[in-house]
């Protein structure tokens, strides 16, 4: 008899529609069995961790994925509204970004992101993204 798994609740805050579908792939392609919300700036990020920290039934958030350059203020917003919450304080987060530049490592660093990843230029390089998330995911409660 096999043990089910359950399906693993992730965010990504992303503002380009094609880094969220190559994420989206990546995901799928690596069969990382989860629900992927997509949110696309900041505030409405913060807004559904604010609603989730204040829903006792809701469900757990597995892992955040959180671009650093979103409009207006900018992931970093992300990090410190997570880290502030009393449910989610200590969800994994991988931290995304187009550029590699010391003050996002930094920022990353401060708020306890487990891994930074460069976005890279092509497709196949993206793949790694995936079991960068596989191996983040093993450590979760209810992972095979």
């Amino acid at each position: 008899m096999t043990k089910a798994t359950r399906q693993f609740q992730i965010l990504l805050a992303e503002d380009r529609p094609e880094d969220a579908e190559l994420v989206r792939m990546d995901l799928k392609e690596h069969n990382v069995q989860c629900t992927l919300q997509v949110i696309s700036d900041d505030a409405k990020a913060i807004e559904l961790i604010n609603g989730l920290d204040s829903d006792p039934n809701a469900p757990p958030l597995d892992l955040c994925l959180v671009d650093m350059h979103l409009p207006k203020r900018g992931g970093e917003d992300i990090l410190k509204r997570l880290r502030s919450t009393q449910h989610y304080a200590q969800t994994p987060v991988l931290v995304m970004s187009g550029i590699k530049a010391p003050y996002i490592e930094e920022a990353a660093a401060k708020h306890a992101a487990l891994v930074f990843f460069q976005k890279p230029s092509t497709v196949d390089e993206y793949l790694r993204l995936g079991s960068i998330v596989q191996n983040l995911l093993r450590k979760r409660p209810g992972a095979a």
